[in-house]
């Protein structure tokens, strides 16, 4: 089929689709005319009763979602306050597992450690090469990390060294931010719980306010229409 041929059905298609609205307009017009005038009252009271119910709801819903996303972004802040502090700075992985570094924690072969104040990390060289052919090559790179009364140690490839004291430096310097980064985390935590609560206070009150205007709203229009019908049945008694 040709574009011309295609163009002329849908331009007929349309066209019908224009006639039988016109039809129906025409027919919706003269039934109307045909009405009392207290069944024409009726008729557009029941047409406005339709027409503000919809719009009260979408109203109402858009309130509704508005009050969600304010929710939502508060929910979202706390959820960011509380990862302050979470993002990996640095790992090494040796032989005997990965040694792995936040601004709050360590986390080591044998378990993730909070960083403390006085947390301190230093890397050494161990063992030696072999002197001779057949001989073991023994030579390892060392990390050592104290918490506390803790300490740690964990063996690492000799060609790794210049990791493992890089991350040695990164563990004692994050130790000696951490209180400040808690600082941040509990303050920014604190606000964010605080945003919430407001977020859904004023949700709740507006939620409120906005189901009162749709009740009032409704109740008004059902008025209208109940007035109407009754004009109605007062002209059927005579």
């Amino acid at each position: 089929m040709e574009t011309q041929e295609i163009l002329i059905i849908v331009a007929a298609v349309a066209v019908v689709a224009l006639i039988i609205v016109i039809l129906m307009r025409v027919r919706h017009s003269r039934k109307v005319k045909a009405m009392s005038p207290e069944q024409r009252d009726l008729h557009y009271a029941q047409r406005a009763h339709k027409k503000r119910v919809s719009e009260l709801k979408s109203d109402y819903k858009a309130v509704e979602k508005d009050t969600e996303r304010a929710v939502k972004e508060a929910r979202d802040r706390l959820k960011n306050a509380l990862a302050i502090g979470s993002e990996k700075i640095d790992s090494v992985k040796g032989p005997e597992g990965t040694v792995s570094l936040t601004q709050l924690t360590v986390t080591l072969p044998v378990g993730e450690r909070e960083l403390q104040p006085g947390t301190s990390a230093s890397a050494s060289t161990e063992g030696t090469a072999p002197a001779a052919e057949g001989d073991e090559d023994t030579r390892k790179a060392v990390l050592t990390v104290t918490i506390g009364e803790e300490t740690a140690t964990v063996p690492f490839k000799p060609e790794q060294e210049d990791a493992v004291r890089a991350i040695a430096a990164k563990i004692t310097s994050a130790a000696s931010h951490v209180d400040e980064v808690k600082r941040q985390r509990d303050e920014a935590t604190q606000a964010a719980e605080a945003d919430i609560a407001q977020a859904n206070e004023q949700a709740t009150v507006r939620l409120n306010e906005a189901q009162k205007t749709y009740d009032s709203g409704i109740a008004e229009s059902d008025e209208k229409v109940r007035k109407a019908e009754e004009k109605v049945r007062q002209t059927r008694v005579r």
